[in-house]
């Protein structure tokens, strides 16, 4: 790994697959890469809260690329890239940004995914206090305090589980605590409430984690059989805090199947077969909207990102004009009505992050507006 001086980051990761060919990735980033620009927003794909980004290592290369929550999860149906590099769990931040980890023996390294190339852009090396006989494959972020998460696991289920907090601009990893009643964590997600859940491979079982202690409680049975120990994942639709999971049961033929997941009792109900294949990342964008909401009406908030202050440009003059802020949990944050207007000037007054715009005239939604609070 080699620093260009004062400036940014270049790195080569050389990365093994299960037939031993090695495959060349050099990803180059600037220290200003972890900023999304204006233009990069705009050009950005949202996908609607029906779909997620996944990562299948089964084949070889791996497979990255988009399914639709609903089905059909096999064969992806949109594939990104045929030659995906693999990632090993991730997450979206606030911004839209996936971060995933990518592991090239003995080193860990936190990277970017491109949603559209599938390629991985250099963020930082991991550190810290992973143990020999763990596994670092699961990230999270918190929306509640803008802070990531990570698990560790044994998959010979032999050495427990751990969970850290990350630094995401340096890779530090922070011992929270060892998961001490679970053996094996093979799932990992963060809710709207910031409460953290794990799936056991061993006991089938699903559990709480206090991020603050690293203190687990059960929850409930999810398979009483218990699941494969690597190739799992969670993923919370934050629009409705909706869990998901993709998960190999181990009776009889190994399969992947997709699920929701009861966050009361942990009861999983099955949407659909996701073949042989393992999925070792699943994530929703924070908050997502419908593509044909995107379409309707000539109506922009800029500018965007902001400081806080932005105007909503209406396609004409409406005589009466709603327009409210939502958070990224989909919490109101401010409502204002307005009265003969075409132009609206307003303010987000909550810290920085992603919001929603939502334009309402005459008693109908005309628009929703995902907009960046810098």
């Amino acid at each position: 790994m080699a620093k260009s001086p004062g400036y940014g980051l270049k790195i080569t990761l050389t990365l093994k697959h299960k037939t031993m060919k090695k495959l060349l990735l050099i990803a180059t980033c600037f220290i200003s890469c972890a900023t999304i620009s204006a233009q990069e927003n705009k050009n950005r794909s949202i996908l609607g809260a029906t779909d997620a980004y996944v990562m299948e290592f089964f084949t070889n290369p791996g497979q990255f690329g988009t399914l639709p929550l609903a089905g059909p999860y096999y064969p992806i149906p949109n594939v990104i890239t045929n030659n995906a590099y693999n990632m090993l769990g991730g997450d979206f931040d606030s911004a839209n940004n996936l971060y995933t980890i990518v592991y090239i023996n003995p080193t860990y390294y936190l990277g970017i995914v491109d949603l559209t190339s599938g390629a991985v852009n250099y963020a930082a090396t991991i550190s810290g206090v992973v143990s020999a006989q763990q596994f670092l494959s699961q990230l999270s972020y918190n929306v509640t305090n803008g802070h990531f998460y990570a698990l560790s696991h044994d998959p010979n289920n032999k050495n427990g589980s751990q969970l850290y907090s990350v630094d995401i601009a340096t890779g530090v990893l922070s011992p929270v605590g060892p998961l001490n009643s679970i053996a094996n964590a093979i799932s990992f997600e963060i809710d709207n409430n910031g409460m953290g859940y794990a799936a056991d491979s061993v006991t089938g079982k699903l559990y709480t984690i206090d991020l603050s202690t690293g203190v687990v409680a059960e929850v409930g049975l999810m398979d009483q059989n218990g699941f494969y120990p690597v190739g799992q994942s969670f993923t919370i639709d934050h629009s409705t805090n909706t869990m998901y999971a993709v998960l190999q049961n181990k009776s009889g033929v190994i399969r992947s199947h997709f699920y929701t997941v009861n966050l009361s009792s942990g009861a999983l109900t099955d949407l659909g077969d996701g073949s042989s294949r393992k999925y070792s990342l699943f994530a929703v964008s924070p908050f997502t909207l419908s593509l044909s909401d995107s379409k309707l009406h000539q109506i922009q908030a800029y500018p965007n990102p902001t400081n806080g202050n932005f105007t909503v440009a209406l396609d004409k003059k409406y005589p009466d004009v709603s327009v409210e802020i939502l958070n990224i949990t989909g919490q109101i944050v401010s409502s204002q009505n307005y009265r003969e207007s075409k132009n609206i000037i307003s303010e987000i007054k909550g810290p920085a992050g992603i919001y929603i715009i939502k334009v309402t005239a005459d008693h109908k939604e005309l628009k929703s507006i995902k907009i960046t609070k810098q």
